[in-house]
């Protein structure tokens, strides 16, 4: 029996029709995201393409694509930032994606802002994936909450913000490795995996900050302790990364996938690296807004233990 499986795509014109789309409700959290989408049956796209599909043997099971996403890469334009937004359809979180290929992971040794765990610099390959455009914010991982699938990491008396109206769109904090692994998974992700992370900050011709090779000040990223606190994620749009995500560089320090191996530059694999096998600490990107601007570099490896919190600690998703 042929299987039907669904794609949620944006708007597109497909042989000379016009589909149009249908509307989903926005969550009433100060998420402000459109969900498009279209939904077609794989035989009505084969007719209307006219595309020849392959035959699989029975005995090989047909990949299910995943019900939050258009799976299929869209056509990036020459203007890479320009392009249709896809939204994640449980939490309203717009995502980038990130083309398959190599890139230019850790330092040189010309950089002299450089750490030893940086080094040495490497050519790795990645296939493609989508980003969270932003870090995680109060209000969606709010949502994860409110359904059952997340707890706050520490009580409200120390972490306010996760209720405080002026820090809805702010990215949440105080949250521990598992809780940000477990906020992905119910939103049909996953943590990006250090590599992953690199490569959305800094582009395939491995740049070093996510908007180019000069270290910025305020106009680009929230650093330097120099506003005192988070900003609303999204506030810096000079600042975007070479994909278009944004505050990449800083804000808040952001939980990764792999365990932390100071060394692990020295043996690592130089396509999709997942990390070490195990460790103590997990790997953290990126520089918060108390930290100095030198670690905004997109190679910038930090770690904690992953069952502690911080108050400048966030994270961001990825769908592969």
């Amino acid at each position: 029996m042929r299987k039907r499986w669904s794609l949620f795509l944006p708007i597109f014109l497909l042989s000379g029709c016009i589909f149009t789309p249908k509307l989903a409700p926005t969550a009433d959290l100060g998420v402000l995201a459109t969900q498009i989408w279209v939904q077609i049956s794989v035989e009505q796209t084969l007719a209307a393409a006219q595309v020849t599909a392959t035959t699989q043997s029975t005995s090989t099971p047909e990949p299910t694509p995943s019900p939050l996403w258009f799976s299929t890469p869209l056509p990036q334009p020459a203007d890479i930032n320009n392009y249709t937004p896809v939204f994640n359809q449980v939490s309203g979180m717009e995502v980038v994606y990130v083309g398959a290929g190599e890139f230019l992971m850790g330092s040189s040794t010309g950089d002299s802002n450089r750490d030893a765990n940086e080094e040495p610099q490497h050519k790795v390959f990645l296939d493609a994936f989508w980003i969270s455009k932003t870090q995680v914010t109060n209000a969606m991982f709010n949502l994860c909450v409110a359904a059952g699938a997340c707890q706050y990491s520490v009580s409200h008396a120390t972490n306010p913000n996760y209720h405080d109206p002026l820090f809805t769109n702010h990215p949440v904090v105080y949250v521990s490795w598992e809780a940000a692994q477990d906020y992905c998974a119910w939103t049909g992700g996953r943590l990006p995996t250090e590599a992953e992370w690199e490569k959305a900050a800094r582009g395939p011709n491995g740049q070093r900050f996510p908007w180019g090779e000069e270290m910025a000040r305020i106009k680009f990223a929230n650093a330097g302790d120099e506003i005192g606190n988070t900003t609303p994620v999204g506030s810096f749009p000079y600042g975007k990364s070479y994909y278009g995500a944004l505050d990449m560089g800083s804000n808040v320090r952001e939980w990764v996938l792999d365990w932390y191996d100071a060394n692990y530059y020295q043996y690592s694999p130089s396509v999709n690296p997942q990390g070490p096998a195990g460790g103590e600490k997990k790997v953290l990107k990126g520089a918060s807004f108390q930290d100095e601007w030198r670690y905004c570099r997109s190679a910038n490896r930090l770690a904690h233990e992953p069952q502690s919190p911080g108050s400048t600690r966030g994270f961001r998703c990825v769908y592969p």
